[in-house]
């Protein structure tokens, strides 16, 4: 290796980062394609909501075409965010010894620091790709993205960035399902209906907290179930980690999931990412929304040698720090949005006593 080669610079660490593994989160994985990285500052996406197509009109021959209009479809355009988690190694961080270290401490501080900073990396990886999921639990569960932005005074009060989408798949039944005569599989088949209708697709039925206990509670709704997922009485479940569990399938075959895994939110207070009593309808084969990601830009060099460059990355990390300083930080940039394929193309029901 070269005496000058900088193992740390934005070119070296990019490469680390695009060949380390996939960080897995549920809800972005399950139900968000990977769109493509722009380079301009706002992203252009075909926006619509489920229109039913008509009839072909017949004609007498000789006289042409008849023109039909596009229905349920327009040109949007909307504003990349930017997310960009830092961590700072000091001197007093690499003097001593790191846990995990030989209790001897026979590594140096410049092989400590770069230790550290490698690890900075996957974690400023994980969090990155924490808010990408939460970004598409708020379009899923709400139809918006309302963003407070840090500044230097702190978070936002307000929302500087907000996205209404004009989603109005959501579903109440008229019996709670923790109430005697609800009707389980009647309400799922109604908002099965409703996405479809909407043109979207149903595969997958992801419950919060609570639902699938109410549900076993009905017997009426447990003589619909699939009894090849019945083992001794119960509901074979399978755990997949990060608080998936699938559960089987209903009677139109639709994969069941409870979905317990959670999130520190801004205020570092817990909150599940499906709420308590709240189901999530779609589909993980024709996925109803997709990300895309805005160029990083940045000036990198000194004085004369100082230069603007551009990324079209999803995310770009960067190391700061220079000979006055006595701390070296290391920031990981990314420009993401959500945006829906389809705005009919999934539901959302609340179906427990108290769900709003």
């Amino acid at each position: 290796m070269p005496a000058n080669f900088d193992l740390f610079s934005t070119a070296v660490m990019l490469r680390a980062v695009e060949q380390m593994p996939r960080v897995y989160t549920f809800l972005a994985d399950t139900f968000a394609e990977n769109g493509e990285c722009c380079d301009d500052e706002r992203a252009m996406y075909d926006y619509r909501k489920g229109a039913e197509t008509g009839l072909a009109p017949f004609i007498v021959p000789g006289t042409g075409g008849v023109p039909i209009n596009r229905e349920g479809y327009e040109m949007r355009q909307i504003q990349f965010s930017t997310v960009a988690p830092e961590r700072v190694v000091t001197l007093a961080d690499v003097s001593s010894r790191m846990f995990g270290e030989n209790v001897t401490g026979s590594m140096t501080p410049e092989q400590r620091s770069k230790r550290v900073i490698a690890r900075d990396l996957v974690e400023l990886r994980t969090m990155v790709q924490n808010r990408r999921n939460w970004m598409v639990r708020e379009v899923l569960l709400k139809g918006q993205l309302a963003i407070k932005r840090y500044t230097n005074e702190g978070v936002e009060k307000e929302a500087s960035m907000l996205a209404n989408f004009g989603f109005t798949n959501f579903y109440i039944p008229t019996t709670r399902w923790d109430q005697a005569g609800a009707k389980i599989n009647y309400d799922m088949e109604k908002v099965f209906d409703m996405v479809y209708d909407g043109l979207g697709d149903v595969d997958t039925l992801v419950m919060g907290a609570g639902v699938f206990e109410a549900m076993m509670a009905n017997s009426d709704y447990c003589k619909t179930l699939d009894m090849d997922k019945v083992y001794m009485g119960e509901i074979a479940a399978h755990y997949a980690g990060q608080g998936v569990r699938y559960r089987g399938t209903n009677s139109d075959g639709v994969k069941m999931i409870s979905y317990s895994g959670h999130f520190l939110n801004d205020s570092r207070q817990k909150e599940y990412h499906i709420p308590a009593g709240y189901i999530l309808v779609g589909s993980s084969r024709k996925k109803p929304v997709k990300f895309m990601h805005g160029p990083i830009q940045k000036v990198q060099g000194q004085d004369e040698s100082a230069q603007i460059h551009t990324y079209i990355k999803k995310e770009v990390p960067f190391r700061i720090g220079g000979s006055a300083s006595d701390s070296i930080s290391t920031r990981l940039v990314s420009r993401p949005t959500v945006v829906p394929d389809n705005v009919g193309a999934w539901a959302v029901m609340k179906v427990l006593t108290g769900t709003t």
